[in-house]
């Protein structure tokens, strides 16, 4: 019952997005980030309701459904984008293969969290007041977006790893700049939609690597 419930829930959600930009439209961007900041907290909030067998589930179950929207053009505000991307296929495909490969839920939040505000942030602020880095080639990758990538990743991990791992304040600032850091780096690398998927299975593996070595302290 909860599995169908949530299922319906990111289907609201959409929805209510599709509502809002119909009456407001807002750029495509905009509306667009919106849904994949909401799809990211409803996401890191699923290990508290559901299993990860469940959830990895979810996240393939999605992959056809978004796949048929896109061809579809059901969700315009959504899919409204001029360039060249797959990243609502990725987004889906991350959440299925992290909650199989990392089943705990101080590693599964951190990526999706990451994946669902951080990334959109970068393209929200870093299409507002950013541009290009690199100057007389197509890219979206800005300055400005990184650096709010950097700061919002670093936030949440020290906040992830204080609140759920019990880590040090000190310890958890150290490595979660370390990690948004390195996350920077990746984001800035992933092209046409790829960093919904390099940047959350990523995240993953690396906090899982820190545990694993006792970094993190519990």
């Amino acid at each position: 019952m909860q599995f169908v419930l949530v299922a319906a829930a990111y289907a609201f959600i959409f929805i209510v997005v599709e509502i809002i930009a119909a009456r407001l439209r807002p750029p495509s961007e905009v509306s667009r980030k919106l849904s994949h900041i909401l799809a990211g907290i409803g996401a890191a909030c699923l290990p508290f309701v559901l299993s990860f067998s469940q959830i990895a589930f979810l996240g393939l179950l999605f992959i056809p459904a978004v796949f048929i929207s896109m061809r579809s053009n059901m969700f315009k505000s959504i899919h409204g984008v001029t360039r060249s991307t797959y990243g609502e296929l990725y987004f889906p495909l991350a959440i299925a293969i992290c909650s199989f490969l990392f089943p705990d839920r101080l590693f599964f939040t951190y990526a999706v969290l990451v994946l669902g505000v951080s990334d959109a942030l970068a393209s929200l602020i870093g299409t507002r007041y950013g541009h290009p880095k690199r100057r007389g080639k197509k890219s979206s990758k800005t300055v400005a977006g990184s650096v709010a990538f950097f700061v919002s990743a670093a936030i949440i991990g020290a906040g992830l790893l204080i609140a759920i791992n019990g880590t040090q304040v000190v310890a958890a600032t150290i490595w979660s700049i370390l990690l948004a850091a390195i996350l920077t780096f990746i984001e800035a690398r992933s092209h046409k939609g790829l960093d919904n998927l390099t940047i959350p299975i990523s995240a993953a593996a690396l906090l899982s690597l820190l545990s694993f070595t006792g970094a993190l302290g519990s």
